[in-house]
Order: C-alpha cells, then sequence, then structure tokens
C-alpha cells in the first residue's frame, strides 16, 4: 500500500511541475513580440499627439518594442517628397488629398481610404483681442505654413485669397515648416494671428485662443487620407493600418478633436 502511495504521489508532483513549467511556459510566451517586423509611418504634423497614443497602445496590446513603430511628423509635402525619394516608410497619413494622389499617380501607395476630417481656425495669442476674418488685412504677422508642403497653409492661402486679400497681406506672411511651428510662433507672440487646425487650437491648451472658424466653402475640404506604401509594405503594416481605422482607433482620434470618416 505504501508503494502505491508513493507511485501516486509521485505521479501528482510531476504532474504540478509540468502544469507549472507549462504556464512559466505561456508567460514567457505572451512576453515576446507578436512580430520582428518594424515599420515608419509618414504623417502629418497634427496628428502627433492622436497617433503617438495610437502607436504606443498598438505596441503595449501586442509586445512590441518601442523601434518597431516609428512615425515621422512634419508637413504633408515633405512627407510625400522623402517617400518619392525612397524614404523606407510604410505607411503615409496625409493632412491633404492633393498629396496623396499624388503619390497614387505614381503607383506608390495603395489601400487609400479617408482617415479624419478636421476645421481650419484662425488663432491669436491667448489673452490678445480676436480678430474676425474680415479684419485679417489689418494684422501685421500673419503665420502660415508654407503652402507648398504644408496642407494648412495652403488652406490658409486660399482663404485669403476668397476673402480677396491675398496680394494685400502676402507682405506680411511669415511662413513656417508645419502646423506645429504656426501654433508654437503665435503662442510666442513671434505672430498676431495664424491659420491651424481645430485640433492643434485644442492641444496647444492657454497658449492660444480660436479668434474664427473658416467657412467651409471657402478652402477645400479639410479631408485626411491614409494608404500603404507599396515599397515597405509588409503585415505589421497592414495591421496597424486596420487598427487605427478600427473603432477603437478612431474613438483615439475624437478624443483629440478629429472627425472620424465612419
Amino acid at each position: 500500500m505504501k508503494r502505491i502511495l508513493l507511485v501516486l504521489m509521485s505521479v501528482f508532483m510531476l504532474a504540478l511541475l509540468v502544469g507549472c513549467g507549462s504556464d512559466t511556459n505561456k508567460a514567457a510566451d505572451s512576453a515576446k513580440p507578436s512580430t520582428s517586423e518594424k515599420i515608419t509611418v509618414q504623417a502629418a504634423a497634427s496628428l502627433k499627439g492622436a497617433l503617438t497614443e495610437l502607436a504606443e497602445s498598438y505596441k503595449k496590446s501586442h509586445n512590441l518594442s518601442d523601434d518597431q513603430i516609428a512615425i515621422n511628423f512634419a508637413g504633408s509635402g515633405t512627407l510625400r517628397q522623402q517617400i518619392e525619394q525612397g524614404a523606407p516608410a510604410s505607411l503615409f497619413i496625409s493632412a491633404d488629398e492633393k498629396n496623396m494622389k499624388m503619390l497614387q499617380d505614381k503607383d506608390l501607395v495603395t489601400d487609400v481610404k479617408p482617415f479624419v476630417t478636421n476645421e481650419l481656425v484662425l488663432v491669436v495669442p491667448k489673452g490678445q483681442p480676436k480678430i474676425e476674418l474680415n479684419q485679417i488685412a489689418s494684422v501685421k504677422r500673419i503665420v502660415l505654413g508654407n503652402p507648398e508642403t504644408v496642407p494648412a497653409g495652403n488652406y490658409g492661402k486660399q482663404v485669403l485669397t476668397k476673402l480677396g486679400v491675398w496680394e494685400q497681406v502676402e507682405p506680411n506672411v511669415v511662413y513656417a515648416k508645419d502646423v506645429k511651428a504656426v501654433t508654437a510662433s503665435v503662442s510666442q507672440g513671434a505672430g498676431d494671428a495664424g491659420f491651424i487646425y481645430k485640433t492643434d487650437a485644442i492641444a496647444a491648451g492657454d497658449a492660444v485662443q480660436i479668434s474664427a472658424v473658416t467657412p467651409a466653402d471657402s478652402h477645400d475640404p479639410v479631408i485626411y487620407p491614409i494608404g500603404i506604401i507599396k515599397k515597405y509594405d509588409n503585415a505589421l503594416a497592414k495591421d496597424f493600418y486596420q487598427y487605427v481605422m478600427s473603432p477603437e482607433g478612431q474613438k483615439v482620434l475624437e478624443k483629440y478633436g478629429f472627425s472620424t470618416s465612419k
């Protein structure tokens, strides 16, 4: 009887050890990255807050290392030029349809879809008197993203042209590399007013205040498309693309003030 009991105890202890080993292995496996692939996302500067949060959330939930998703934020025109020159990027999110269309015409991107929309606003430094759009000609320093490379700058120029004051105010325009730089210039008093997106005004907090919202018919629609860059497409790029387009991803974008396409 003692021998039988010893045998049963041995079997029980062995099963317990195997079970613990299995749990340990499962824990170790869950800590490993789901893939070794890496991607770089070329994204409009105005998406910095929202897309950074989305990338961090995705990396955490998929056990990825920090360097597996890199994001390059800049003016959409600058990013488009980098892609044309062969920059190793897998996704492109532009702040306008024009720059994405230029890549489509060269067959460099695929799966292009509307991502989010935004609004263009005129801002002034916090605490300064508000300026209406019909008063813009009296502003001494208007900060604008370079219309050649920054969609917000192009939209702003369209507004000023629609108002019939572009030629009059052009000598007073101070150009910036992207909307973040426009926001910084206005907040620091280097400009008296500037055109940025509503989302950037929200992100700036007390640094600037919205002085006027531009009419929808005064500029092209502010539509951000997203696309996969064919040359550096991989499984991680496809999955991250699906994640930011998912209801979960869209909720994050809405939190930052963007309007989603769904």
